[in-house]
């Protein structure tokens, strides 16, 4: 840790030095200003105990994951075929987290579809799969409303109201993402049909290669900004959404391959025997919950330092160091 002492001597020395060659401070300013915004981020994200909710976060996920993918393949089952949703949806998951994972989550889809005998069962079945895969959303609220510093943003009578419009949201959510899964693999047939037409004129695999990590970039990017949008409460609005978005979607494109290789190579499934592909399951929902929550961070950041600005400006006054603006002060958006 840094001493205070230090780092009040160092203040003095940089202040000194900057009214002695100004140009030369406004040059280093610009330098050290994403490092600012990237480390106030991290800082954000670990004092509202990111690590720890990102752990409830992927218990409650893999509580969840299967209900949701049943929910996900009979929406898109509406416009598509329900065995080829299936194949493909297996399939881009087996290309992320590895065949054995794929596997389970294969395994749980097929114990979640099985029929239930009498009306009755059925209904019940459906009710408690629907509760089943909107949980996760619950517990992703909390960890907005603790990262943003924000109360629920609906009065204590009205709490049981809160709670239902949480599950409605989720619903609707899983509709949004069955969409833009169904727009995934549209985009994935017509790469795979280009490949076929022009792989002896043009270098297609390169070419597929790039545009599928566009592709991959622009859903993960979404998904992380519905994701934030979904909060009642306040937050920052959408334009700061899709920065602090596009920030965990870099992210998470860095990091899957090196978790990829990671698992390929640190025998985490032999390890723990019949449970190791249910642990990389969860592993890979605790590294996303992470991502998504950090994201959340810079949203917050970048909200806070536009917030700054606008207030220098307003007193005609130099921009000052944000430390805490008052997310409360943030656009809501609430249901």
């Amino acid at each position: 840790m840094v001493s205070p002492i230090f780092q009040s001597r160092l203040s003095r020395f940089s202040d000194r030095t900057f009214q002695r060659f100004p140009l030369l401070g406004h040059l280093v300013d610009a330098l050290l200003k994403p490092f600012r915004s990237i480390y106030r981020a991290v800082t954000l994200w670990m004092d509202a105990d990111g690590l720890r909710m990102s752990a409830a976060m992927s218990f409650y996920g893999i509580l969840s994951l299967a209900p949701l993918l049943v929910l996900l393949v009979a929406v898109l089952g509406w416009w598509l075929d329900r065995a080829y949703i299936e194949t493909n949806l297996i399939g881009q998951i087996r290309s992320v987290i590895g065949q054995q994972g794929a596997q389970v989550l294969q395994q749980a889809m097929d114990s979640a579809q099985r029929p239930s005998e009498g009306l009755i069962a059925s209904a019940l079945a459906f009710g408690f799969l629907l509760m089943g895969a909107t949980g996760v959303f619950a517990e992703l609220q909390n960890a907005f409303e603790r990262l943003w510093r924000s109360e629920s943003g609906v009065a204590p009578v009205q709490k049981w109201w809160y709670s239902a419009t949480l599950r409605l949201r989720g619903v609707a959510y899983i509709l949004a993402f069955g969409f833009l899964l169904l727009v995934s693999l549209a985009i994935s047939t017509f790469l795979g049909l280009l490949s076929g037409w022009a792989g002896s004129y043009l270098p297609v695999e390169q070419i597929a290669f790039v545009l599928n990590e566009a592709v991959s970039f622009g859903f993960c990017a979404a998904l992380f900004v519905a994701l934030m949008r979904m909060s009642a409460g306040p937050k920052p609005s959408l334009r700061y959404l899709v920065f602090g978005a596009s920030v965990g979607a870099v992210l998470f494109a860095v990091g899957k391959h090196v978790m990829a290789l990671y698992l390929s190579t640190a025998a985490v499934v032999s390890a723990y025997g019949a449970a190791g592909s249910l642990v990389v399951i969860l592993m890979w929902l605790y590294f996303s919950s992470a991502v998504l929550l950090f994201s959340a961070s810079c949203a917050r950041v970048l909200a806070e330092d536009a917030q700054a600005r606008a207030a220098a400006l307003a007193n005609g006054g130099r921009v000052p160091a944000v430390t805490n603006v008052p997310i409360l002060q943030v656009k809501s958006d609430a249901l």
